[in-house]
């Protein structure tokens, strides 16, 4: 684990590996057996369980930011921008990071939904191909 990188940086590796997961899957052969499909089911599950955390500590980094008076607006003048117009922005993020939890939630039923099944899932024996 290499905490050396900004969470930007992890975050935009994460998605490039998303995007691989995407190229790789285009073609249908990349799943061999079933436990193929479950195995990749259940990392997406994993990735999707730690976001809400993730998206948690975005809510609390920003609050902390707007507490310490750190945070400016580049679409108003400085004049313009008064604590409660500052405040209803940083709400606004928020309120949407906290939906988005709610929606992980969801996606998170789902996918175990989906793993359960799965989980009973597997190739066909050796010679079953022939009959």
């Amino acid at each position: 684990m290499d905490l050396n990188r900004t969470p930007a940086q992890i975050a935009n590796a994460a998605a490039d590996e998303i995007r691989t997961l995407n190229h790789r899957t285009i073609d249908r052969k990349a799943f061999e057996q079933p436990g193929d499909v479950a195995a990749t089911v259940e990392a997406l599950t994993r990735l999707v369980q730690g976001l809400p955390q993730s998206l948690q500590q975005l809510e609390a980094g920003l609050n902390k930011l707007h507490d310490d008076q750190r945070i400016r607006l580049d679409d108003l003048p400085p004049e313009a921008v008064s604590q409660q117009e500052m405040r209803r922005r940083v709400v606004t993020v928020t309120s949407a990071l906290q939906e988005a939890r709610v929606t992980l939630s969801r996606l998170d039923h789902q996918l175990k939904w989906a793993v359960a099944p799965l989980s009973h899932m597997g190739g066909l024996w050796e010679g079953d191909e022939d009959e």
